[in-house]
């Protein structure tokens, strides 16, 4: 299998990069973690499961971002017409965010269960449970929650993956 260095550095430090507000590096460095843990593992479906995460996740932000400009825009005409956007732009962008944090916790999972580092499986549980609750806007805390659990996920994996049937050697 391989090395997973590069991946336990950039993924730890883009994940603290996302909690302290620098996101878009953050997210970046992230994305090149999940395509290097990908690659030691051989496991192709791990990148592209997270990388559809990220193109649902962008795609969700963009359209909150707009139906917020647009409601405010809208509602300076008609206050009905602004609440009725964000109502409507707010239902899409959070059923977009749930399709691709359920992306990201297959991947997560496919992570957990190839390194052996069970803390990606509960990551992924609180970002699914928070996007679905975000509904009711208690979704962010454990969104937060899983933010801060996913720096120690990424640190906790090992430097290098044993290969298959690979055990240590016991030397008499």
């Amino acid at each position: 299998m391989g090395d997973l260095k590069n991946a336990k550095m950039m993924g730890g430090i883009g994940a603290i990069l996302t909690v302290v507000g620098l996101g878009f590096i953050g997210f970046i460095l992230k994305l090149l973690a999940v395509k290097n843990i990908a690659e030691a593992t051989g496991k192709g479906e791990i990148f592209s499961k997270y990388l559809w995460a990220a193109i649902l996740n962008i795609l969700a932000s963009l359209i909150l971002v707009g139906t917020m400009w647009g409601a405010i825009l809208g509602a300076s005409k008609s206050p009905g017409f602004g609440l009725g956007m964000m109502g409507v732009g707010g239902i899409i962008a959070v059923i977009l965010m749930i399709a691709g944090v359920w992306f990201m916790k297959q991947s997560y999972d496919m992570i957990s269960e190839e390194t052996g580092v069970g803390m990606f499986h509960t990551v992924a549980l609180l970002y699914i449970a928070g996007a679905i609750l975000m509904i009711v806007m208690i979704g962010g805390l454990l969104i937060i929650i899983a933010a801060i659990l996913e720096i120690i996920a990424f640190f906790s994996l090992p430097d290098e993956l044993e290969k298959p049937g690979e055990d240590a050697v016991v030397v008499a």
